[in-house]
């Protein structure tokens, strides 16, 4: 029988810590020859580092929980019989064949071979969880190896450590990312720079920003770090208390107050630095700390500041001065995607409907630039945008997304299926907002907006 040490041993703490090192140790690697030089000071990368980090730390959420429905499969199968056990490899043979290759894991073998062994054998039992070890094995590695993949690629993404930087990294520390891009390119750059002025000048287009993904009916949104992850190997520490005596760490709250004379003064600080990166830090050891495997079950899991899904009418009755709004307004949206490491998911509509998904602006703003030199035209039908945004919103990621909308809205008005799957999406956390051009808008549409600005 299985005796229960088998665990999904990825632990969210471990992945933040690991991240966090490996940004540092490349990032004073890279930069090396600079800090000897005094060109850059320790404190100014620390500052950059921890500015970075902060901003995109809250994606290895998204990334921690990508196994998360073959776990539960995986645990739901330790106690079954190996008469179902049997049943639910034959169910699932064509899925472990696209998950894993022959020479890891043959379906086909264990099969044959408990279909030969009397179903209440040990030898059949044994077998049952010989399988489950090696499974248990592979999930892991392949959980693991994602995990740092993603790590790797955010510390890539970093314009410090991003090798097409070059020269210009040291003076570029403090700058904004997109236009660093843009002046890398500079035939993007001439193509977008007229719609970043009107964005970064334009009032209503800012407030849209800057309630994007951060308030919900006027209350802010948070992270829930358990969001979407099973019960197995999470940890948690109780608040601080009881004090029992001094021990060497990297806890920047329990510090003792002679460690804070090594951070205050410049000569010493770099001998702070080095003894926080080996976690040799002298700080308050606390007796209520516990280990505890099973979350609370009453906590409603909170959204985090989530992605974007936007529906921008590319009609005719757009042209003009509100297709230049419009393209600004997108670009403005887009751009949160470099400061918060969020999705933005772009539908336009007019006759039809035409998709694109914005993760990364290094990668993807060519497609972004495409967009922008687009002429609108064709008629308006904003139905299928609605339709494909209520149904990303459904789908695992997207969930309490924040929808906008961009249109004159001189259309028919909304049915009452639509109007109800809306109302639907607002109970589940998404909000929803719309930036109007028309100067006879259906009032429909708006009416079911949190906010709306007329331009």
């Amino acid at each position: 029988m299985h005796t229960g040490k088998r665990t999904r041993n990825i632990r969210l703490k471990e992945l933040k810590t690991i991240y966090w090192e490996r940004l540092r140790a490349k990032s004073f690697a890279r930069l090396d020859e600079a800090l000897q030089n005094r060109t850059v000071l320790p404190r100014e990368l620390e500052q950059e580092i921890w500015d970075y980090y902060r901003r995109t730390v809250p994606s290895l959420q998204e990334f921690y929980s990508r196994y998360t429905p073959e776990w539960e499969v995986f645990f739901e199968q330790e106690s079954v019989s190996p008469v179902y056990f049997l049943a639910f490899l034959k169910q699932m043979k064509t899925a472990f064949r696209k998950r894993y290759t022959l020479s890891e894991l043959d379906i086909t073998y264990y099969i044959e071979r408990m279909e030969a062994l009397p179903a209440d054998s040990p030898e059949r039992r044994q077998l049952q969880e010989f399988f489950l070890d090696k499974w248990h094995e592979l999930l892991t590695r392949k959980e693991f190896d994602y995990q740092y993949q993603h790590i790797d690629a955010l510390c890539s993404d970093f314009i410090i450590l991003d090798a097409s930087s070059g020269e210009k990294t040291e003076a570029a520390l403090s700058g904004s990312r997109i236009r660093w891009l843009l002046l890398n390119h500079p035939q993007l750059y001439r193509i977008v720079q007229p719609y970043e002025r009107l964005m970064e000048r334009h009032p209503k287009i800012q407030e849209l920003v800057s309630l994007l993904g951060k308030r919900y009916r006027g209350e802010k949104r948070r992270f829930d770090p358990q969001a979407g992850l099973r019960a197995e190997q999470l940890v948690h520490h109780a608040v601080q208390s009881d004090i029992q005596g001094v021990t060497l760490g990297d806890n920047l709250n329990s510090l003792l107050p002679t460690e804070y004379c090594y951070l205050a003064d410049e000569a010493l600080y770099p001998l702070f630095v080095q003894r926080y990166a080996e976690k040799r830090l002298q700080q308050f050891d606390c007796r209520s700390q516990e280990d505890a495997s099973v979350p609370s079950r009453n906590r409603t899991p909170s959204s985090g500041q989530g992605p974007y899904i936007v529906c921008i009418d590319t009609s005719g009755s757009m042209q003009g001065d509100r297709e230049r709004l419009a393209k600004s307004a997108l670009l403005a949206v887009a751009r949160l995607t470099e400061k918060t490491h969020r999705k933005c998911y772009v539908i336009n509509f007019a006759e039809e409907i035409a998709c694109m998904l914005i993760q990364n602006l290094r990668t993807d703003m060519p497609r972004l630039v495409d967009f922008l030199q687009q002429r609108f035209d064709g008629g308006t039908d904003i139905l299928p945008a609605m339709t494909e945004a209520l149904q990303l919103l459904r789908t695992n990621g997207w969930k309490q997304a924040d929808v906008v909308m961009i249109s004159d809205f001189e259309m028919p008005p909304a049915s009452e299926e639509l109007l109800k799957e809306i109302q639907r999406a607002k109970r589940q956390g998404t909000s929803f907002y719309a930036l109007v051009f028309g100067t006879r808008p259906e009032m429909d549409y708006l009416a079911c907006c949190d906010k709306y600005w007329d331009m």
